[in-house]
């Protein structure tokens, strides 16, 4: 009998266990599909308070609850990707639910035994928005320099919807995560005031090359992506007459965490520290 035979992967109870396949292909590739990480039992309460937030009944969120495709000051009736960060802290009933309890499981064999949930967020594109688009970037784009620090991060991201090309799918450039630096990042929206971009919007964005293979994503309900924090990656608008809601739980290494919240960064798009992000120290 093979090993794959005498063990068991997938969900099981509270972990979900990889095949060393599965690792592989994050460390090489940069990302990885799981396929069934919950139920259709599993989904039921975390949808029900997912649900609140798209509907704006989550109050005082300030800039935590915005349009991720557009200036913080877009009207919530004109969002076409739906923003909550940080959903953990403003309805503490999510924490310790069975998809965190899973994401963990799948961060520790990716990252080790301390990978530490560095954040939550809600994203999810309403039906027939072609401008819900995420533009391309890489996510430690964003993050304040950490040097002295292992940055390696699981992006975990739970499809409530069926994720496909249609409704505006996860694309990403396997094995750009390699790349020696980051690729020059620039702010999507062009301020009022020169220097004012990330207080009037948060996305950046980079160009691509003409040589950069783009691969679709395509994540079925319940199913979970994962991706690192230098991969190259975004997403199309949803064209279609569904949604394409995301429930994304990031972990990474306990000192960075902890280094991140000792000079106030929490991912909150309401933090008020000013920082030098990677991008900044590569171009310093």
């Amino acid at each position: 009998m093979s090993v794959d035979q005498q063990t068991q992967y997938g969900a099981v109870g509270n972990e979900y266990l990889l095949r060393e396949e599965q690792i592989r292909e994050f460390h090489e590739q940069g990302y990885v599909v799981l396929d069934d990480v919950l139920t259709e039992e599993e989904l039921t309460p975390i949808e029900e308070v997912y649900q609140l937030f798209m509907e704006g009944g989550v109050p005082d969120m300030g800039r935590d609850f915005c349009d991720m495709s557009g200036p913080y000051t877009r009207a919530f009736e004109d969002f076409q990707i739906v923003n909550a960060v940080l959903p953990r802290v403003y309805r503490p009933d999510l924490q310790g639910n069975i998809y965190e309890l899973r994401a963990a499981s799948i961060s520790r064999q990716l990252l080790g035994d301390d990978a530490t949930l560095d954040y939550d967020q809600f994203l999810a594109k309403r039906p027939k928005k072609g401008g819900a688009q995420f533009a391309w970037h890489q996510d430690l784009g964003y993050w304040p320099s950490t040097p002295q620090f292992d940055t390696l991060t699981a992006t975990c991201s739970l499809a409530l919807d069926d994720a496909k090309d249609d409704n505006g799918c996860l694309q990403v450039v396997p094995g750009s995560h390699k790349e020696p630096r980051l690729r020059p990042h620039r702010p999507m929206i062009k301020a009022s005031t020169v220097g004012n971009e990330r207080e009037e919007s948060h996305t950046l964005a980079v160009q691509l090359e003409d040589s950069d293979e783009r691969v679709s994503l395509p994540v079925k309900r319940g199913s979970v992506s994962v991706h690192n924090e230098r991969i190259l990656h975004g997403s199309p608008g949803n064209g279609s007459e569904r949604w394409r809601r995301t429930y994304i739980i990031a972990y990474r290494h306990k000192d960075l965490v902890d280094y991140e919240r000792s000079v106030g960064f929490t991912h909150s798009h309401n933090d008020k520290i000013s920082w030098t992000t990677h991008l900044e120290a590569l171009e310093a």
